[in-house]
């Protein structure tokens, strides 16, 4: 009798556990998001201001200077600071699918404002894997990026374009464009300085990237790559239109050093 009994308070005990993990689970907080973006680009997308719940929720975007000291933080996610970055404008939306995420897969759609559809998310946290689309964001001071931008100080109208990504410990396979238009510096009075195109190709193992210049009185071409073990390493060279020639002297010898007619703009090791 006594044995019973105790069955009956262990099952009880048992199923009550099992009914306030499911309550945290199905509530579980938007703020969660944050840790899974964390987690499947080594740190360099976040999550700020979230709200709602993990399943349906919404926020902000933050690119983060990983290389900054977190000390100098000035972003915030839920009650934990996190280390410096750039903040995206608009407000990313998503809605999260609850059966797979209990599978240890990933089901989900996004939307950010400037985006011309919804995008969608899949596969686990270890291996995410994003739809193609494009992002058209407003003009943004790309200064909190950290080293170089934060010397430069440069803002720019910028747009995305992707193929089907896959993302990595970070790093991705596939294709994106970013385009920098009427780029600018408050370092000049050579406003804008050009439109700017880089091509973005990654294997998974490191992202290969091209600078071509679109338009503009700054000529910029260059080439480089990310890794997580390298960081960024990238070699541009700089060529002022010779009407802007004396105007952009000051502002090259900030940037890089003096070739000859060109200026060395170097990044990484």
């Amino acid at each position: 009798m006594r044995s019973n009994r105790l069955i009956r308070g262990l099952t009880w005990t048992l199923a009550g556990l099992l009914a306030v993990l499911a309550t945290l689970i199905w509530f579980a907080p938007a703020v969660m998001v944050d840790v899974a973006l964390e987690r499947a680009t080594a740190g360099r997308l976040r999550l700020a201001n979230a709200s709602g719940t993990f399943w349906d929720g919404r926020g902000r975007l933050v690119l983060a200077d990983v290389l900054a000291d977190v000390s100098t933080s000035n972003e915030f996610v839920g009650d934990r600071t996190i280390v410096q970055g750039l903040v995206l404008p608009g407000e990313l939306n998503w809605s999260i699918r609850r059966l797979p995420i209990l599978l240890g897969m990933i089901d989900a759609s996004l939307q950010v404002d400037g985006m011309t559809g919804p995008l969608r998310m899949s596969g686990s946290f270890n291996e995410l894997r994003l739809s193609a689309g494009n992002l058209n964001l407003a003009s943004m001071e790309l200064s909190k990026l950290g080293s170089p931008w934060n010397t430069i100080r440069p803002s720019a109208l910028i747009s995305l374009r992707w193929s089907d990504l896959t993302i990595r410990n970070g790093l991705f396979d596939g294709k994106m464009t970013i385009e920098l238009r009427d780029a600018s510096s408050v370092l000049t009075p050579v406003q804008p300085l050009g439109s700017y195109q880089i091509e973005v190709s990654g294997n998974g193992q490191q992202a290969v990237l091209n600078l071509t210049t679109l338009k503009g009185p700054l000529n910029l071409t260059g080439s480089g790559s990310w890794s997580n073990r390298g960081g960024l390493r990238f070699l541009a060279q700089a060529s002022p239109d010779p009407a802007e020639r004396e105007r952009l002297q000051s502002f090259l010898a900030l940037v890089g050093r003096r070739e000859g007619e060109k200026t060395i703009i170097k990044i990484g090791a």
